[in-house]
């Protein structure tokens, strides 16, 4: 059950386990663990980020699905149903849009990070793997299909308002 991907939150790493569908809380001191949670809610948690407001976005491959928790692991809300096919990475911006890599559907996904509402889909052929976003709120995808790092200018934020 090794890690996909991590974040630090203050002396905390949290560290998405595919295989085990749960994060797992590291300090990053020590590297010791100070626990999971997920275990039951997710099946192949990929992506993790956090919000403004320090809720914790997990995206899962096997629900196909964003789950949203607070900082002691609680599940909140799901996100995304209907909408993903194959979710992998996830960034979130100021606002609390929730920008989802979804390798199955060769796009980013935005959605309200609220409601759960869909609000745009920025096509990218090859299909994301990972999403981040620039200081100057410009969108970066990495694509599986071919290995490259994509940038998308900030015309995207007229689809999205």
């Amino acid at each position: 059950s090794g890690p996909y991907l991590a974040v630090v939150v203050g002396s905390t790493v949290l560290v998405t386990e595919w295989d085990a569908g749960r994060v797992t809380r590291l300090d990053l001191r020590t590297g010791d663990t100070r626990g999971t949670f997920g275990k039951g809610t997710l099946k192949n948690p990929r992506g993790i980020a956090v919000t403004p407001t320090g809720e914790i976005v997990v995206t899962d491959e096997g629900t196909e699905l964003v789950h949203v928790f607070d900082q002691t692991g609680a599940h909140l809300r799901t996100l995304g149903q209907g909408w993903l096919q194959d979710p992998w990475g996830v960034c979130v911006d100021g606002r609390g849009r929730v920008f989802v890599a979804d390798w199955g559907a060769s796009a980013i996904v935005v959605l309200d990070g609220a409601s759960g509402t869909m609000l745009a889909t920025i096509k990218v052929e090859g299909g994301p793997a990972g999403v981040a976003m620039t200081a100057k709120g410009e969108i970066v995808a990495s694509v599986r299909n071919d290995a490259t790092i994509r940038e998308f200018k900030k015309r995207w934020l007229m689809v999205v308002g």
